[in-house]
């Protein structure tokens, strides 16, 4: 299983891609470098936020069928079934390569700063034509970091000079440093994906389009003798890494760029293909529930209960049994119900399937459509303290001195609407005499008496037959999926008279 973590930064490397093959296919080419600033740094931003939002609570829900399945809670005498055999954690593997790549980055990226550390420590301070630098005795590429200039005047003609300094002067008042960081710090945390090294890159070649477009724009450089000084430069060593420098890399490109004919304003219009794009991406975020946006919502489910009533197996609808047919080879049909709303709508079939000795529960519509049922879990209480599924799990049966299970309104009564979907209450035989255990009984006996069920009088039902109590005794615990336990109306509304004395329903792996 993929770690959420990862998850979540392959969802921002594939939107962050989206974005950037619409910046390269539409918007890379236009003059509209300010723009494309933002565009990318919005992008950059979108791209991490993008896997966080929910829009699903935005749109109409439909209706959803809601089966509750409590865990494997042994009667007296048995045990909860053992945890499956862990296999290899590839979990932990997983995440440990992507810390190790982040490691790695983070530590060359602080190599990179220290050695532009040592660059500012053998510079000195000098100024030229009024503008303040950094002086350094090697032969470097000019080139800016933050609010500094770091350059060698004796590689640079009196002619030339001025126009270093003023592109370097562009870089520094323009805040680009801001831009480079936060490349290389989503480059570090989505490393293992293009998406983070293409961005970087398209940003600190934009970052040079705006810079060489102010320069000429000032009327201070001949363009033409400017672009000849980005060809001589571009034969120097290049400066640290984290810094940006007079000639970039793709130098032919911003060549083309500053002779490249101003883009008009309709062509602005590009970018408004963000928003579907944007949009696309955000209804993606909530696939079940995106097309309601596109149709009609159906009537909810109502916020009562269903109401289960057994039917007879002729009044399944064709189309379920083709369905069963096709999907269940070798199946045998134990039973079917009718399920309606507390008003009587929404008529749904639950046919109760036996495929060797596992038995299924499949609902349908009323045409015949099979539906997907969504598992909850209920709320589980320890020696009188709220806690999770997975710690009550971890716990030996064997030490338990009750277990209680509270449905519908005796759960709701008790625990409010958190409650909707079951609660488990267990105590331990070391706490069962401790004043938070006392506290939930004296609730529990004030709004939901207990009711015992005797294994030698309940109707037991395993996979769906019918067996006596000793018969329960000797399934072994590691073969149980589920046990659950039906009192009261509820064992009589689905099992008749046999379901007065309450119900046990065990189902094995």
């Amino acid at each position: 299983m993929i770690p959420d973590l990862l998850l979540y930064l392959l969802k921002a490397n594939v939107a962050l891609l989206l974005l950037l093959g619409l910046y390269y296919a539409l918007l890379r080419r236009l003059t509209f470098h300010q723009l494309n600033r933002a565009y990318l740094l919005i992008a950059g931003g979108f791209s991490m936020v993008y896997p966080l939002l929910d829009v699903a609570v935005l749109l109409p829900q439909q209706a959803v069928f809601r089966q509750v399945v409590f865990p494997v809670w042994a009667l007296p005498g048995n045990a909860v079934a053992a945890a499956p055999a862990a296999g290899p954690n590839y979990e932990f593997w997983l995440l440990g390569g992507y810390w190790a790549g982040v490691g790695l980055l983070t530590l060359r990226l602080l190599l990179q700063g220290a050695s532009l550390a040592g660059v500012h420590r053998a510079s000195r301070p000098a100024a030229a034509a009024g503008v303040p630098f950094r002086e350094v005795a090697a032969d470097v590429n000019p080139f800016s970091f933050w609010q500094t200039i770091y350059l060698n005047p004796t590689q640079h003609g009196p002619a030339e000079l001025p126009a270093i300094l003023l592109h370097e002067q562009i870089h520094v008042r323009q805040w680009h440093t801001l831009d480079v960081l936060l490349g290389h710090g989503l480059r570090i945390v989505g490393w293992f994906g293009p998406g983070p090294w293409l961005l970087l890159r398209a940003m600190q070649e934009n970052l040079e389009f705006i810079t060489d477009e102010a320069v000429l724009r000032a009327g201070q450089v001949d363009a033409k003798q400017y672009q000849y000084s980005l060809v001589r430069l571009s034969t120097l060593a290049p400066g640290p890494a984290l810094v940006t420098p007079f000639s970039f890399l793709t130098l032919k490109t911003r060549i083309q760029m500053m002779n490249a004919q101003k883009s008009s304003h309709r062509q602005a219009a590009r970018y408004l293909l963000v928003l579907p794009l944007a949009l696309g991406l955000l209804s993606f975020s909530a696939p079940e529930t995106a097309s309601a946006i596109l149709a009609p919502v159906t009537k909810t489910a109502s916020s009562a209960p269903d109401v289960t009533t057994p039917t007879t197996i002729s009044a399944l609808p064709p189309a379920a049994l083709a369905h069963i047919v096709k999907q269940y080879p070798g199946y045998r049909l134990i039973g079917v119900s009718e399920v309606r709303a507390a008003d009587g709508s929404n008529l749904r079939y639950l046919a109760e399937i036996a495929i060797g000795r596992r038995p299924e529960k499949v609902l349908f519509t009323e045409k015949g459509e099979p539906v997907a049922a969504v598992e909850v879990e209920p709320l589980y209480y320890v020696d009188g303290k709220a806690t999770t599924k997975s710690a009550a799990d971890k716990l030996n049966s064997k030490d338990f001195a009750d277990i209680q299970v509270f449905k519908g309104e005796p759960a709701r009564a008790l625990f409010g609407d958190k409650a909707t979907d079951g609660v488990v209450v267990i105590t331990t035989k070391a706490n069962s005499g401790s004043a938070a255990v006392r506290e939930l009984n004296q609730r529990i006996a004030a709004v939901a008496p207990k009711q015992k069920v005797d294994l030698k009088e309940a109707l037991i039902l395993v996979n769906g037959q019918e067996t006596t109590e000793a018969e329960l005794r000797k399934i072994p615990e590691s073969t149980i999926k589920e046990m659950r336990i039906l009192q009261g109306a509820d064992a009589e509304k689905q099992y008749g008279a046999k379901g007065s004395k309450g119900v046990v329903i065990v189902t094995t792996k």
